[in-house]
């Protein structure tokens, strides 16, 4: 395996286990990103949707999918953008921000793991 792909395999279990969390014990993720307690259901979907997306990643790392490599290190390069908005907005708490900035190193670890091995020219 690549180092570009098991910067994105990483990801697809970090992915996994996140996605696992929110469906089975969503507050206790909720929680420790100081967002309220809730009983609804979006939150398992969202759950169940993340751990969708990380079955892509681990597929695209295993299989060395490069154009879907290269994609996962774009979106997780603009999830810090859009959390931002969503924290100035006053939708969610600060400290959501530790999620997109560890979205947003692991999105430049797999750029540049793709650049060394001339994915970029």
């Amino acid at each position: 395996m690549s180092k570009s792909a098991k910067s994105v395999f990483i990801y697809g279990v970090f992915y996994a286990f996140n996605g696992l969390m929110l469906l089975l014990v969503p507050n206790v993720l909720l929680n420790s990103l100081g967002i309220e307690h809730t009983s609804e259901v979006w939150i398992r979907l969202a759950g169940i949707l993340l751990s969708a997306i990380a079955v892509y990643y681990i597929l695209a790392a295993k299989y060395e999918l490069i154009v879907i490599m290269k994609a996962t290190a774009f979106i997780r390069f603009s999830i810090i953008f859009f959390f931002t908005a969503f924290v100035l907005l006053q939708l969610v708490s600060s400290s959501i921000i530790i999620i997109s900035v560890i979205d947003f190193f692991g999105g430049l670890w797999t750029f540049l793991m793709l650049k060394k091995e001339g994915h970029f020219t």
